[in-house]
């Protein structure tokens, strides 16, 4: 277990680059192996939570969108593409003139218009999946890390929101 990633959680870790990482309480080099009995969280990672939570959710409610998108375009530019064969079909006669070459010229334009289409749908695509893929990631490295301490995210969020009238 990479102490580092704890450490990165609690409000006593100490780095500078002589010692490198530190614990704040004993001044020395993490040495735990699966969790640190004098972790205290930090304020600014319960901050962060939910903003990584409201992140996930942002990202999974642009889904149908971004779907849409992708079938819109990405049918757009196949029946470009296939709907210009006729084009491109008599462009490849025997006859070699200026009127053969401008017929080549248009079809390539509309072959690339059309492969333009299909890659303005899988871009938007692309993008999403890195980014929800990377944010989970980010979400699944956390809660196991919070497994070791026998927490998950939603409970801690759940402890942050009550007062401390309320956990008396």
């Amino acid at each position: 277990m990479i102490q580092a990633k704890h450490c990165n959680l609690c409000v006593h870790p100490k780095r500078n680059l002589k010692n490198g990482l530190t614990c704040g309480l004993n001044d020395k080099k993490p040495v735990f192996k699966n969790f640190c009995s004098d972790i205290k969280f930090s304020n600014s990672f319960k901050e962060y939570l939910p903003e990584l939570l409201n992140q996930i959710e942002n990202v999974k409610k642009r889904k149908t969108s971004v779907f849409l998108k992708f079938i819109l375009l990405g049918l757009l530019g196949l029946v470009v593409m296939f709907g210009s064969y006729p084009l491109l079909e008599k462009t490849f006669e025997i006859e070699f003139g200026h009127s053969a070459w401008m017929r080549f010229q248009n079809a390539l334009l509309i072959y690339i218009i059309g492969a333009s289409l299909l890659s303005m749908a899988f871009w938007p695509l692309y993008k999403y999946r890195k980014e929800l893929k990377r944010l989970e990631s980010e979400k699944r490295e956390l809660n196991n890390i919070l497994k070791n301490y026998n927490i998950d995210i939603e409970s801690l969020l759940n402890t942050e929101k009550t007062t401390p009238q309320q956990r008396v």
